[in-house]
């Protein structure tokens, strides 16, 4: 290893170690200013509620007794981030809430890290270790981290997939992790169709077929009830990073067509991009996972955090493309809308182009150019 290569090494391994000790000794507002009241008042309710858990004014009367009394700075729907994630999230965050807002909030952002480590780790072998440190010492693992989000989940289900790919079912299964966020990889399940993937199909179905049983056969409210609230979250000043997003500027009376029309449109694209590269499962791969943010309905710039993850995988990102990244997703979660989608856009795009052999690899940099 050149000595440039051992200092971009260090200098990402110091930046990851402080993302893991942060969570750790940030001040207690930041933890109540995260996305984390949401999935900790989705668990309170799960347990304490459940006939009430989609009941925006019921997540108001218990994300105010989770926050201690405290508004929040960024305030969602009807004055709350409400819990908007599918029933199974909740049970997902019980064990955290139990540990109280403050502690179980700073464990819960860990356990999202550490998630978005292995399944980074997973899908980059038998390439060295070091090749998946760009992904994770980058802005959108800070907005992940920042923001207590889902994405580490979504990341080790994917990994974990590309492991196990030699035990299609188990794989299907592993894939099961990313139905704590269905709408991000919608171009996933479209490409396992097309490419005729049965077996992985098969334990995916079987995994999403055990959480949507479990979930009904606890209340059968409830998946109607997300599905219905999902829609709420498609809003014209929302920082969405996903295409799907300019259909929400459009009149009232055509949204929600032009949204979700989008989205279709999108996920063919991507699809069609990654067929182009079928002989290759990582560039194919990389596509297919950056382009679930490209057409998902519902993107924010903490799941841009995903594209990093099909850099990783893609394996020959040059230190412009994660400079790129991180610049994207900065601005992204800095400016007001509609600039977060422009952006947004444009850098997703160029991550699909760039794996999918449409933009020419100029230069095979090192895994560690970003560092440079």
């Amino acid at each position: 290893m050149t000595r440039w290569r051992w200092r971009g090494s260090v200098a990402l391994l110091g930046v990851a170690i402080a993302f893991v000790i942060y969570p750790l000794i940030e001040g207690e507002n930041d933890v109540i200013n995260s996305d984390w009241p949401a999935f900790a008042t989705g668990a309170r309710l799960i347990v304490e509620n459940p006939g009430h858990l989609y009941d925006l004014d019921v997540q108001r009367r218990t994300q105010l007794e989770v926050t201690g009394g405290r508004t929040l700075v960024t305030l969602g729907i009807k004055g709350i981030l409400p819990f908007l994630a599918p029933a199974w999230v909740a049970f997902i965050a019980v064990p955290f809430d139990l540990l109280g807002t403050n502690i179980g909030g700073r464990l819960w952002i860990v356990f999202e890290l550490a998630c978005l480590a292995v399944g980074l780790y997973l899908a980059v072998r038998p390439r060295p270790p070091t090749e998946w440190l760009p992904a994770f010492a980058g802005v959108p693992t800070a907005l992940m981290m920042l923001n207590a989000q889902l994405d580490g989940l979504v990341a080790l289900g994917i990994g974990a997939a590309i492991a196990l790919r030699t035990k299609p079912y188990i794989a299907g299964l592993a894939l099961g992790l990313t139905l704590v966020k269905p709408h991000l990889v919608l171009p996933l399940g479209l490409a396992l169709l097309v490419a005729r993937m049965w077996r992985v199909l098969v334990g995916w179905a079987a995994a999403g077929l055990v959480l949507l049983l479990s979930t009904l056969a606890l209340n059968p409210h409830w998946v109607v009830d997300w599905l219905k609230s999902a829609g709420s979250t498609v809003q014209p000043g929302s920082r969405e990073v996903d295409i799907a997003h300019f259909g929400a500027l459009l009149p009232a009376g055509g949204q929600t067509f032009a949204v979700y029309g989008l989205a279709l449109v999108t996920v063919v694209a991507v699809v069609l991009l990654a067929w182009k590269r079928r002989g290759e499962l990582r560039s194919s791969g990389a596509v297919i996972v950056a382009g679930g943010v490209l057409a998902a309905p519902h993107a924010l710039p903490t799941d841009l955090v995903l594209v990093a993850v099909a850099l990783a995988i893609w394996g020959q990102a040059a230190w412009y493309d994660w400079l790129l990244l991180s610049a994207g997703a900065a601005v992204a979660a800095l400016l007001p809308a509609p600039v977060p989608a422009v952006v947004g856009v444009l850098v997703i795009d160029w991550v699909c182009l760039r794996a999918g052999g449409v933009i020419p690899v100029w230069r095979r940099g090192p895994a560690l150019a970003s560092a440079g």
